[in-house]
């Protein structure tokens, strides 16, 4: 029976460290096609670097990281693509996975710069480049100095 056990445990081993070196080299696989991705969309491929995503997604599906860098990166290329309501719905939803992800906030940034108001643009900014309006306004009002005379 000890053998058995001993042997079983083996194999379990074995499985286990089999799965982990299989795992690692997926992951290699998927930042190989994540950067592949990049490049792509940095060269106006967009065809290619949507394949290049979606094999990362298949061969990580469950990693947030790669599902939030992948869909911030979507939203850039709708945003290129001209479809910039396509766009703020996919940055949002990047933010809804990650409240704190920078790229996707600064990228929003750009959107409402395009679509909405002005005011509502500096408002933004403000707040993802962390200036509170109220340190940074004047305290009161702002009263002109009577204009000094020359003597001469």
């Amino acid at each position: 029976m000890g053998l058995r056990r001993g042997f079983f445990f083996l194999i379990v081993l074995l499985f286990y460290f089999s799965l982990a070196y299989a795992g690692e080299l997926a992951s290699q696989e998927a930042v190989n096609y994540y950067n592949e991705g990049v490049k792509a969309q940095k060269a106006a491929n967009f065809a290619a670097a949507d394949s290049a995503y979606q094999r990362v997604l298949l061969l990580d599906p469950y990693n947030p990281k790669w599902q939030k860098f992948i869909l911030n990166n979507r939203a850039v290329i709708y945003a290129q693509q001209g479809d910039l309501e396509k766009a703020e719905a996919a940055f949002n939803d990047v933010l809804v996975m990650d409240p704190n992800y920078q790229p996707a906030k600064l990228n929003l940034g750009f959107i409402y710069e395009q679509r909405r108001s002005e005011l509502e643009s500096i408002k933004y900014w403000l707040g993802v480049l962390k200036i509170n309006l109220d340190e940074v306004k004047p305290k009161g009002f702002v009263i002109e100095e009577g204009l000094k005379t020359e003597n001469k």
